[in-house]
């Protein structure tokens, strides 16, 4: 086992978990410091020291773009939830919502944030502001499906929100989407060590938890979840082996994200089948700038 941590500043380093076995800050935030920073910071577009696709302006810029994650999803859900009745935990602003709402989803969303609540709120969907810790006390129905895109990052606690939704959340052979970023992957270590970057993915206090796809998928597997489908996206850190060095240089980010845009758009036009099985080939691989993994609740 890792005892040497894998990154270290003044304030926090990173560890593996003794007892769940993936990578996260130590010590890990309090619960008014992340308070503090869903309030002050996450949302602020002057967050930037990588693109925040939380942000409202990053949403409705990226709107196509994001549309087709969204309908990747979907397509899945279709063949796979049991019905049609969503949670969106951690939900933003709402825009993964609504696009499952115009598609005959009953859909609810929760998030810490008033400001994106408010947002949800004003398209005609429900939603809630509240702590996600406090999930289990908040909601009272159970739902076919529930989402976390880009939340399970940001939790002090995962396994214990993975146990709230399996007894508390999900219906019987319902299904749990989770997005998180493909931190310490492969392609990741080798552009750090080729450019010394310094370990750029890291995120602290806003990234508490570090996943690589198998650390995800031993998570659930050992809170009661049966991992069915594992997609990656896009590996961006590609463009830095091919020597279009972003990090730090947010015109050639730009570049190298409009690049990325066209690649999964054409694919997506044209065979969008083939981008999937391209994606699930590199979630095999444990390369791709995030994880995307599809599990069912398991029943005892």
């Amino acid at each position: 086992m890792h005892t040497d941590p894998l990154y270290q500043d003044s304030m926090y380093k990173i560890i593996r978990d003794a007892t769940h076995g993936y990578y996260r800050l130590s010590p890990v935030p309090t619960r008014d410091e992340l308070k503090h920073y869903y309030d002050k910071e996450f949302y602020n577009t002057n967050y930037n020291k990588q693109i925040n696709d939380s942000s409202k302006k990053v949403q409705e810029e990226e709107s196509e773009f994001f549309a087709l994650q969204h309908e990747d999803v979907v397509e899945i859900l279709h063949k796979e939830a049991p019905g049609k009745r969503l949670i969106d935990i951690g939900c933003g602003y709402g825009t993964f919502l609504k696009f499952c709402q115009k598609r005959g989803f009953e859909v609810f969303g929760l998030d810490p944030s008033s400001d994106a609540v408010h947002s949800t709120q004003k398209m005609g969907i429900e939603a809630v502001e509240a702590d996600i810790e406090d999930l289990k006390d908040i909601v009272h129905k159970k739902y076919d499906t529930a989402v976390m895109l880009n939340v399970f990052e940001h939790l002090r606690e995962p396994y214990t929100i993975l146990k709230d939704i399996r007894e508390h959340i999900l219906e019987d052979d319902g299904v749990l989407v989770i997005r998180v970023p493909n931190e310490f992957n492969a392609l990741q270590t080798i552009a750090n060590q080729a450019y010394n970057l310094k370990s750029w993915w890291v995120s602290a206090p806003q990234h508490i938890n570090y996943f690589t796809i198998p650390h995800l998928v031993r998570l659930l597997q050992n809170n009661g979840f049966n991992v069915f489908l594992k997609e990656a996206t896009f590996p961006l850190e590609m463009f830095i082996l091919f020597g279009e060095q972003y990090v730090g240089n947010p015109e050639v980010g730009k570049i190298i994200h409009n690049k990325r845009v066209l690649f999964d758009k054409t694919l997506h036009q044209y065979d969008n089948a083939f981008k999937r099985q391209l994606y699930r080939s590199f979630a095999e691989l444990g390369i791709g700038r995030e994880i995307v993994v599809y599990a069912k609740k398991t029943t005892h």
